[in-house]
C-alpha cells in the first residue's frame, strides 16, 4: 500500500549524542542567562499537526501510569474502529497494543484521545472500558506494528492528513523502518548524556542485520542557531527506488 495523502513529520528534541532523556543533559552553558528556549514547541506550533503519535512508554512517563485490570479476557468481538466523541478537534493517537493503559476521560494534554491496538492482544472487556469513555480506538493489524494500516485507518476513520510522530524512540524506530516518515525536525540541546545504553532518537528493535535506514536517504532543508546554542535541523525524507 503506498500512502500518498497523509504527511508524518517527526519531531524530537536530543542532547548532541542522541539522547532523549533531558533529565540526564548536560547543564546548558548559557553566560548571558537567555535561559533554555521553547524551541520544541515552537516548532510543533508551526508544524500544526491535526493528531500526534506516541508510543505507551511516553504516556507512562509523562502522562498517567494507571493499568487496566480483568479478571476475564474475552477475544474481541469486532475490529472495527470505533469513534468516539471527539472533545478536541485536536487529537493524540497512543500505540498501546495490548491495551493496558486506563485513563479517566478521553482528554489528554487538551487533545482527544485515541488508542491504537492490536486485535489479537487486546480484549473486549478493554475496548468495553474505552467505549464507555468514549475514547475512540483503532487497530494495527494483529500484533499492533502494522503501522502502515494504522496511517489508512487515522486518514479514512478521522480524515487526519497532518500527522506528527512524536516517540519515544522505539516508535520512531517502528516509522522509520516502515518508510512512513516524510520530514525530521530535530532540535539540538547543547548538551550531553554520554551513558551507554539510554534512549535515543530512534530505536528499532531487531536484530544486528537489521538496518531500518537503509532505503533512505535525508536532504537538508534548514539549518538554524536559535538562542542559547540551540540548533533546529530540518530534513525531508527520501525512499531510495530499488535498482
Amino acid at each position: 500500500m503506498k500512502l500518498t495523502s497523509p504527511k508524518i513529520t517527526c519531531l524530537m528534541e536530543c542532547s548532541i549524542d542522541g539522547r532523549i532523556d533531558e533529565q540526564r543533559w548536560s547543564r546548558m552553558y548559557d553566560p548571558d542567562g537567555e535561559g533554555n528556549p521553547d524551541v520544541y514547541y515552537e516548532t510543533r506550533d508551526k508544524i500544526d499537526p491535526q493528531v500526534a503519535l506516541l508510543g505507551r512508554t511516553t504516556i507512562e512517563k509523562n502522562f498517567t501510569s494507571k493499568r487496566f485490570s480483568s479478571d476475564s479476557f474475552t477475544p474481541p468481538v469486532s475490529t472495527a474502529p470505533f469513534l468516539g466523541i471527539r472533545a478536541k478537534e485536536k487529537m493524540t493517537a497512543v500505540f498501546d497494543a495490548q491495551g493496558t493503559l486506563a485513563f479517566d476521560s478521553n482528554v489528554i494534554w487538551g487533545s482527544t484521545l485515541i488508542m491504537v491496538l492490536g486485535s489479537s492482544l487486546v480484549s473486549e472487556e478493554y475496548l468495553d472500558y474505552l467505549r464507555k469513555h468514549e475514547i475512540s480506538y483503532i487497530f494495527a493489524g494483529a500484533d499492533g506494528h502494522d503501522y502502515k494500516e494504522a496511517i489508512r485507518s487515522l486518514y479514512e476513520d478521522f480524515g487526519l492528513k497532518n500527522i506528527l510522530l512524536a516517540g519515544g524512540g522505539i516508535l520512531n524506530g517502528h516509522f522509520l523502518k516502515a518508510g512512513l516518515i516524510d520530514e525530521i525536525y530535530l532540535v539540538l540541546y547543547p548538551g550531553i548524556d554520554g551513558f551507554s545504553g539510554t534512549n535515543s532518537i530512534f530505536e528499532y528493535q531487531g536484530d544486528d542485520t537489521d538496518k531500518p535506514s537503509e532505503s533512505l536517504t535525508l536532504e537538508l532543508l534548514g539549518c538554524k542557531e536559535i538562542r542559547a546554542g540551540v540548533i533546529l535541523l530540518h530534513y525531508a525524507i527520501h525512499k531510495i527506488e530499488e535498482e
